[in-house]
Formats: structure tokens, sequence, C-alpha cells
């Protein structure tokens, strides 16, 4: 897939079509599955924040990060960053096989 710069940097457009997908997600995942820098998801992730673009919030450990419902056409941008993703069939099917829910205790890993 070529790279786009629909966001302002491939790795922005990324971050955001990764979150739309998720809903709900935090840094370090959205590194690991879009390939990008750590540092570079959490720069994005601050300016993503200021901008009113996205909302983040502290969950024990982890600081969880969702498109701000408050932004205005959140659903909007939602439904087009999701569109955008179908374009990634990688990025598609690296979400799809996350396992979201805990596993249950006593079973096989």
């Amino acid at each position: 897939m070529v790279e786009t710069r629909l966001f302002g940097s491939p790795a922005r457009t990324r971050t955001l079509a990764l979150i739309a997908l998720l809903e709900q997600t935090y840094p370090r995942e959205i590194a690991r599955l879009g390939d990008i820098p750590l540092v570079s998801v959490q720069r994005i992730i601050a300016n993503l924040e200021r901008e009113g673009v996205i909302a983040t919030r502290i969950v024990g450990a982890n600081r969880m990060v969702s498109i701000n419902p408050r932004f205005y056409g959140a659903a909007d941008l939602r439904a087009l960053l999701l569109k955008y993703a179908k374009r990634d069939s990688e990025l598609e099917s690296r979400v799809a096989r996350l396992r979201r829910r805990p596993r249950q205790t006593g079973s096989d890993l």
C-alpha cells in the first residue's frame, strides 16, 4: 500500500486509523501494530490531544487513547478513518488478530 499523508504524515495517519479501528487503545499498542517508534506515537498523541481530536485518560498504569467524542465531526472522522483503514489490509488483519478480552483463569496460552 502506498503511504498517504492524509493527516500530515504517514505515521500520524496510521496512528489515527489505529485509534479508530481499536476504539480505545494505548500508545505502545499503536506503536507495535503500526510499526511506528513509540516516541513518535507519544508525540503524535500529545499533538492530537492538544488539538482536541483525541482524548486520553489514565487507567492503572496505561494512558488510554480514543477519538474525542466532543470533537466537532468525531463520528464523520471515525467513519473516514475506518474507510481509510480498509485500504490497508495488513493493518486490518493485525488488529483482527488481537485478543481484546482477558483469558479465562486456568486456560492454556
